[in-house]
């Protein structure tokens, strides 16, 4: 063979691996954002079949996003919404209907440049982290990634607030524990798990919750792209944690064992489920590692007239590590329904939205676009009675059709379809 023909496959075949790997590998993807908004490509926005395209989600890649399928009634209340957990995450808000199991399963497809769908990028290492599966007392959220084969999961491995389970190549955790994590971030590590795979184009992730509550209930998700070290948690066990009314007083009482160390309780007490506040201290009584019994007294919760307490007890360590207990739910008195209409439908340049509320409500609503981005809100605390509100300044809205959430008191209760 003559050295020009030598040197012709060399050359031939170094483009051939360079034009390879430029097409269809990149690097770790530490960084891997998915902050471009969001553009559907096919189906119908926010069902069963609609494909979204997130461009530069990491130099030279963009990903297609799928609704694959959605159980139990679930659906998807916005694409990535990036109010509450961390802009660079894959974030969308799931409904789960009362007194339901509802997951919606998404795919996740890597391609080169502008996500023309004819080239697939593979990407060396993939760390995805399901963060904030939390809950209450009424609802258990669950969240599951599957990267194919070869896959490795971390976790708080000795975590009693998400049961992991493994069918296949799927990781499953649901949560147990019953503790609301305000937004969704990475501090509440007893709440996430990260799973690792390499040389992959694709995974799929399914998300929602077991709804036990009287009302449909939307919750915020996140899928971090980036690994996190895990470390133990503190050696406490409940046996029990639960509460009574008696004489107008909600009178509090958990037993523990297994504690080392236990500085003392912090009762935290909320309306809501979401948002805790202290209202009281009890000192640790450990003598030994056998079981320790416990009671505290509120008297504020009926005098403040609610329908519902929510509580939980924060336990510190001597040296100043604490974690929490699950959440407990004390019914006061019966929940008020709350009935609402939006018009005109189709609108213009504003909406009117009546409700009647049998009681205060904290009321919030939201205008979601079809790339499923809030595109109006308006936020209000509702009176007892008939309600009247006026959201405008939507003259400036595209025409074309919208999905009005309806939150009260954190809790997504309905969506309607409205057209401008």
């Amino acid at each position: 063979m003559n050295q020009n023909l030598i040197k012709s496959l060399i050359s031939s075949i170094a483009l051939l691996i360079i034009s390879f790997t430029a097409n269809s590998q990149t690097s770790s993807n530490n960084g891997m954002t998915f902050t471009s908004t969001p553009t559907l490509l096919s189906g119908s926005a926010l069902q069963v079949g609609a494909k979204y395209k997130f461009t530069n989600v990491y130099p030279g890649t963009s990903a297609v996003v799928t609704i694959v399928s959605a159980t139990g009634g679930a659906t998807v209340g916005i694409l990535d919404d990036n109010n509450l957990t961390k802009p660079e995450a894959f974030s969308p808000m799931i409904n789960v209907p009362a007194n339901s199991n509802g997951l919606v399963e998404f795919k996740i497809e890597f391609y080169q440049g502008n996500a023309n769908q004819n080239t697939r990028r593979t990407i060396d290492t993939v760390r995805v982290t399901a963060m904030d599966i939390d809950g209450n007392a009424l609802l258990h959220e669950v969240d599951a990634l599957d990267m194919g084969a070869g896959s490795v999961i971390s976790y708080q491995a000795n975590t009693l607030e998400i049961d992991v389970v493994r069918t296949g190549n799927e990781y499953k955790a649901t949560n147990i524990g019953g503790v609301e994590y305000p937004a969704v971030d990475t501090s509440a590590k007893q709440v996430m798990f990260t799973l690792m795979n390499t040389h992959i184009n694709t995974f799929t992730y399914k998300v929602g919750a077991n709804n036990l509550d009287v009302v449909s209930i939307g919750r915020q998700k996140g899928n971090y792209f980036k690994g996190f070290d895990y470390t133990q948690i503190l050696p406490l066990k409940y046996i029990s944690f639960d509460a009574v009314v008696a004489n107008k007083t909600v009178i509090l009482h958990w037993i523990t064992a297994e504690e080392i160390n236990t500085s003392h309780f912090e009762i935290e007490y909320s309306t809501n489920g979401n948002s805790f506040s202290k209202i009281g201290t009890v000192l640790s009584n450990i003598s030994n590692n056998s079981k320790n019994e416990y009671s505290f007294q509120d008297n504020s919760a009926i005098a403040q007239d609610n329908k519902v307490a929510y509580y939980r007890l924060k336990q510190f360590d001597k040296d100043g590590k604490f974690s929490y207990s699950k959440i407990i739910v004390v019914r006061l008195k019966n929940e008020a329904n709350v009935e609402m209409q939006v018009s005109p439908n189709p609108f213009t340049e504003r909406l009117m939205v009546r409700f009647n509320s049998n009681d205060k409500a904290n009321v919030e609503i939201r205008i979601v676009n079809l790339a499923g981005q809030i595109a109006a809100t308006k936020i209000l605390t509702a009176n007892k009675g008939f309600n009247n509100m006026q959201i405008d300044g939507l003259s400036v809205l595209p025409s074309g059709t919208y999905i009005a959430n309806f939150i009260i008191n954190g809790k997504v209760i309905a969506n309607q379809k409205i057209v401008k």
